[in-house]
């Protein structure tokens, strides 16, 4: 049973052990099947899921896989692209607003079958029920979450500190952790010539605006936004702040000065994320911690967006089953451990290992991540539509350019998704 042996072999995370568990192979190097699999991160994430990929790899002499990462911007175009070229890999990350798009198209292999037999690391009720999103149809798995990154800010430490604002710390403790208060750091960081929040245009981003204003765009199966004030409470809110200076809309930055960037080189105050960025930001001097979305209800900690991504399967691939079986080994309790303990870079999206991610020694607040795990959500309805996250995020890039009012923004982006879902 693989399985068994995989976890005999890996947990165990010694070189020792793993050679002893390859003693006795016959090489065989003309039978080796070779499976390549892209995902999208930055240098430090790849480092992190290549501990996964050589753990399989020195775990299985009859399967080699070989991890290329690709640039997040134009990451799908570039997948869809080789992927009608015949030329995509075996394995690939999926986002979550992608994936009604690939399992319409029947680009992506169905797992549920796979799941099931015994050559699976990973069976579907270990995961969070939360945690399907537009990857299960109809009862059937066609993706993987491969871990979950709730949204939250990081904070720059040293750069608040130099502008006298109050710690971020210091307000949710005291139950004051919320958009009023957001205003006030950020518009101090502003007044002395920095950037105090850095925003995004995605639908997810406004999300976390909405939902932590106690509203709602959609629920399972309906566009709820025009009968919830809250929700043009939080389009007004962003729209505020960036034309009061306290918000810079991430896409009006030069190239090359990205908000992970700019977040490094001191001179942003706030940037929000999941666990992702703190890899790349441990690597460096910078002096950060994470506090949790600031609420705008009377609720210390209100709900906020979880990313997440999925492993698929190509359909055209040679090695169909292969290539299952590394996924279920990649998003398994195993594979979840290797990657994310200590210094890892999401959540684990399987349940029972959430301490690994206290096992590192900063930043110091690593709880708010399991914290906003445990209180977010996953957005379901509006990615059951192929193309509807691209359409609402040039229409939100649009206010926050100042070419549109946050009211006709919100009109429009209502209309679109009920269009897009032909919603009531």
């Amino acid at each position: 049973m693989k399985k068994t042996i995989g976890y005999v072999c890996v947990s165990a995370m010694t070189v020792g052990l793993l050679t002893a568990c390859n003693e006795g192979s016959s090489g065989g190097g003309n039978d080796v099947v070779e499976l390549s699999f892209s995902a999208w991160g930055n240098p430090a994430e790849l480092d992190v899921y290549n501990r996964a990929v050589d753990a399989f790899n020195e775990a299985h002499e009859d399967i080699k896989v070989t991890l290329t990462g690709l640039p997040n911007d134009n990451y799908f175009q570039t997948l869809t692209t080789r992927l009608q070229g015949g030329q995509a890999p075996d394995i690939f990350y999926v986002g979550t607003e992608n994936m009604s798009t690939l399992i319409s198209n029947g680009t992506i292999e169905p797992l549920s079958e796979f799941l099931g037999t015994e050559e699976s690391f990973v069976t579907e009720d270990e995961f969070a029920e939360d945690i399907w999103g537009p990857s299960r149809v109809d009862g059937t798995v066609y993706g993987l979450p491969v871990d979950c990154n709730p949204y939250l800010m990081y904070y720059n430490k040293e750069l608040l500190e130099s502008v006298g604002a109050k710690s971020p710390q210091e307000y949710y403790e005291e139950g004051n952790w919320n958009w009023d208060a957001f205003a006030e750091v950020t518009g101090k960081l502003s007044d002395a010539g920095n950037h105090g929040y850095m925003q995004e245009s995605g639908h997810p981003h406004m999300l976390n605006w909405i939902w932590t204003n106690g509203g709602n765009f959609a629920t399972d199966e309906e566009i709820v936004a025009d009968s919830d004030p809250k929700v043009l409470e939080a389009f007004e809110y962003v729209s505020e702040m960036i034309d009061g200076g306290n918000f810079t809309y991430a896409g009006t930055m030069p190239d090359g000065q990205g908000m992970e960037a700019m977040f490094m080189s001191n001179q942003v105050g706030f940037v929000s994320a999941g666990r992702w960025l703190t890899p790349m930001f441990l690597q460096t001097d910078l002096d950060f911690d994470y506090i949790p979305w600031p609420s705008n209800t009377d609720n210390a900690l209100e709900t906020a967006n979880i990313a997440t991504a999925y492993m698929a399967a190509n359909s055209n691939s040679d090695h169909i089953e292969e290539a299952m079986e590394f996924i279920t080994y990649y998003t398994s309790t195993e594979g979840q451990e290797i990657r994310l303990d200590g210094e890892g870079n999401a959540v684990p999206s399987v349940n029972g290992i959430d301490d690994i991610v206290l096992n590192q020694d900063k930043p110091e607040h690593g709880q708010y991540l399991l914290d906003a795990r445990d209180i977010g959500r996953v957005i379901s309805y509006e990615y059951t539509s192929p193309g509807l996250a691209d359409d609402l995020l040039e229409i939100y890039e649009l206010m926050m350019l100042g070419d549109t009012t946050a009211e006709d923004a919100l009109d429009e982006a209502i209309n679109t998704a009920r269009n897009a879902l032909d919603s009531e």
